[in-house]
């Protein structure tokens, strides 16, 4: 399973958003406007004044300058010496008080050498504690960390499938995906239940376009989640992961019932790209009057959710998903022949532009509404 499903960090300050009404026009139709609110910036700008040299100034220059010069200089030179001695100072001080402090790669390889003599209660030990800091690092980013405290764990104790899961998802974010699959292979060989090892691995399949395989181990994902629920993988995200698979592979009607299934398995919280990724299979069937249901159901999950997000570039981000689908919705209400829905979708969607500030698209989107 790709890290970010362990945990997901906000780094950006919160800023103040509206949330974009939602209203039913004439048609019966909703529109969403999202609003996103930008910092302006104030340049200040100052008058330079322009002195015609004295000159007497001139004359007497040379001398003065000549001084003014030799002692900026020696200054230079004495605040140089103090911030190098400062410098090894503190360098000094820092190695005299952790004599033992070493890098994580020394730290790991010093604990692999050992590991061969220690006790069966020291190597449980050692696995406790490079196993946690292994997946802590992951969760962290730091994946080439992860690797090496992991690799420590595996030595100390071979035989626990999620440690290689996590050395896998490790690999894969440093795109060494051979060490990957035999990461995810060993884990799979350790525990045939382990459906986020199934999830890993068709992850890893896609990204080496191996569709067929990746669409088996999603399969044996499910089965493995219904035989024992992870409490981190939900079959929500295996749906959708799979419905997604099956609409590159142009399996259009398999994707509609995946999409579905993820739909009905998310009743806390509902996803908007379920419904836009069901919209896509339908209009592929063109099944245009359920496709453009469904790109307004993701357009009014968005208007209930933008404000629940923390960071404007997430804000903008949704806020651009319903740009996106108004202007699709917009398009297959044209080939139903409906232009007056047509009309409003696009107007929604330069109203968004407009906001967002993205010229560029609000001018184009002008055009398409003049030309109905």
């Amino acid at each position: 399973m790709p890290s970010k499903k362990h945990a997901k960090k906000t780094t950006a300050k919160k800023q103040h958003t509206v949330k974009p009404a939602v209203a039913k026009n004439q048609h019966g139709r909703i529109a969403a406007v999202a609003h996103v609110f930008t910092k302006s910036m104030t340049r200040k700008s100052k008058d330079k004044a322009s002195a015609k040299p004295v000159s007497g100034a001139v004359q007497s220059a040379p001398a003065a300058s000549d001084n003014s010069r030799f002692a900026l200089y020696v200054y230079w030179i004495i605040i140089l010496f103090f911030v190098s001695a400062t410098c090894y100072i503190m360098g000094r001080s820092y190695s005299i008080l952790n004599p033992n402090r070493k890098s994580d790669s020394v730290v790991a390889e010093a604990a692999l050498i050992n590991v061969s003599g220690m006790s069966e209660s020291q190597r449980a030990d050692l696995f406790t504690e490079y196993a946690s800091a292994g997946k802590r690092k992951l969760l962290d980013g730091n994946a080439t960390g992860a690797i090496l405290d992991l690799t420590v764990a595996i030595e100390a104790n071979p035989k626990i499938a999620d440690v290689y899961v996590y050395r896998g998802e490790s690999y894969m974010q440093v795109a060494d995906y051979t060490r990957a699959m035999f990461d995810l292979n060993k884990a799979i060989e350790l525990d045939s239940s382990n459906s986020i090892a199934y999830y890993d691995r068709a992850m890893l399949n896609m990204r080496l376009e191996n569709l067929e395989k990746a669409l088996e181990d999603l399969n044996s994902a499910l089965e493995a989640n219904a035989n024992r629920p992870s409490e981190i993988l939900s079959n929500h995200d295996i749906y959708a992961k799979r419905a997604q698979l099956l609409l590159w592979a142009r399996q259009f009607n398999s994707a509609v019932n995946d999409y579905t299934a993820a739909i009905n398995a998310s009743a806390n919280r509902q996803n908007p790209d379920d419904y836009a990724g069901r919209a896509e299979a339908w209009t592929m069937l063109s099944e245009f009057r359920h496709a453009a249901s469904d790109y307004l159901s993701a357009i009014s999950l968005i208007s209930e959710q933008i404000h629940l997000v923390d960071t404007s570039e997430e804000r903008e981000k949704m806020s651009r998903a319903a740009m996106s689908y108004f202007e699709k919705s917009a398009a297959l209400n044209v080939k139903m022949g409906d232009m007056n829905a047509a009309r409003t979708d696009l107007e929604a969607a330069h109203s968004l532009a407009a906001t967002l500030g993205d010229n560029d698209t609000a001018n184009r989107l002008q055009s398409l509404i003049l030309g109905l």
